[in-house]
């Protein structure tokens, strides 16, 4: 039977994840990496912009994991041996990271199990930090979605396996819908890792789309999300149809 670790944060999304996990019986040990205090005026509006739609979907609590093996990180320590020693030891067979995105790739090639990413955005035309918000922002809203992918590396370029999409509603802002995908995708977990298990797991190329650098995002930006109301539904789909890709 397959081992699984996770990599991830200590917010109420983050518990959530790791629940679903454990409830496939296969989560051996989750690495915590807690967030610290961020002055950045753009990163604060931000981070209050997302916790509204974090309350509405995930509540404010924090489940107990102490079911299982868990080892608590900071930003600055997050590339040190200590994390591929902890997930190593537990001779896991896949590693998930959700959330947490400075790891180096000389700290990822360290760890010697399969690694996926859930990350948000289609990472088919978006790449890295912010993607769905950039997304709307190029009128590419009906693209928003989690999408689970290989990470051997930082360039995102690792093979798809799941994505889910938002099917916003008219009242929703962009991290609403984002957090609609991302429920989705915690729902489907239990079936993908079960498909894991069984080595039924398909994967499909990943080429092309743009990387979007931390720094892309610009403070009027975030502005734009906050003060217009109706940003989501407004001016931000095109006629393009999305295909996402699904395992179930």
């Amino acid at each position: 039977m397959s081992k699984i670790a996770v990599i991830t944060k200590n917010f109420p999304r983050h518990f959530d994840f790791i629940v679903s996990l454990m409830e496939t019986g296969y989560l051996k040990c989750a690495a915590m990496v807690i967030d610290e205090d961020n002055t950045s005026s753009i990163i604060d509006k931000l981070n209050q912009y997302y916790i509204n739609s974090e309350h509405k979907f995930f509540g404010n609590k924090f489940n107990n994991i102490s079911r299982i093996k868990t080892l608590t990180f900071n930003e600055n320590n997050i590339n040190s041996e200590k994390l591929p020693d902890f997930i190593n030891i537990t001779c896991a067979d896949l590693t998930i990271i959700y959330d947490v995105n400075n790891i180096n790739n000389n700290t990822l090639s360290l760890i010697k199990s399969d690694i996926w990413k859930l990350t948000f955005g289609y990472t088919q035309y978006y790449k890295g930090y912010y993607c769905n918000i950039h997304a709307a922002l190029n009128n590419k809203a009906q693209s928003i979605c989690s999408s689970l992918i290989e990470f051997k590396d930082n360039s995102y370029n690792g093979r798809i396996i799941h994505q889910t999409p938002a099917n916003y509603r008219q009242e929703d802002t962009i991290t609403d819908a984002e957090y609609r995908s991302l429920r989705k995708m915690i729902f489907d977990m239990e079936k993908i890792i079960e498909l894991y298990n069984n080595n039924a797991v398909k994967y499909y190329e990943n080429s092309g789309g743009r990387f979007y650098n931390y720094d892309d995002l610009k403070e009027n930006d975030i502005e734009k999300l906050i003060q217009e109301k109706d940003f989501l539904v407004k001016n931000t789909c095109d006629n393009e149809s999305i295909n996402f890709i699904k395992q179930l």
